[in-house]
């Protein structure tokens, strides 16, 4: 009876921990990217990595994988080809999500720096689109 009785619980325990790491599974995570740049480069690599990382990642949330451009910026100056591009991922994304969300287009006004209001548009953006995948 006592190993009846500790069979279970092992068991029980057992289900508990698969149903954790599943649920763990479905959530999407997406980190918050900063821009570091220096004078002679206004957008930091580590900015351009980390929200290439985030599209890459929010894409493979959805039951079919959503394919996104790789973002970079190229030059001296902050280019529109990478502001088009990033703009252009999210709305891909918003596009493959089954319920419609607004994202608004994220806009860098300075040509020497990638503006503050930009990254707190496209980190706002991640993490709408987290959201509407974890509901």
């Amino acid at each position: 009876m006592k190993r009846l009785l500790m069979l279970s619980l092992i068991c029980f325990g057992l289900s508990l921990t698969i149903s954790a790491n599943e649920e763990l599974e479905t959530s999407s995570y997406v980190s918050y990217c900063t821009n570091f740049a220096t004078s002679g480069q206004p957008v930091s690599y580590s900015f351009s990595s980390c929200i290439n990382r985030n599209f890459n990642s929010l894409g493979r949330e959805f039951d079919s994988p959503v394919y996104t451009s790789y973002c970079s910026n190229i030059g001296r100056s902050v280019s529109f080809s990478f502001v088009s591009c990033i703009n252009n991922n999210f709305r891909t994304l918003a596009r493959a999500l089954d319920r419609a969300i607004y994202l608004p287009n994220c806009a860098s006004y300075d040509s020497n720096r990638l503006s503050p209001s930009f990254v707190s548009c496209a980190n706002s953006n991640f993490r709408r689109i987290q959201y509407e995948l974890d509901l």
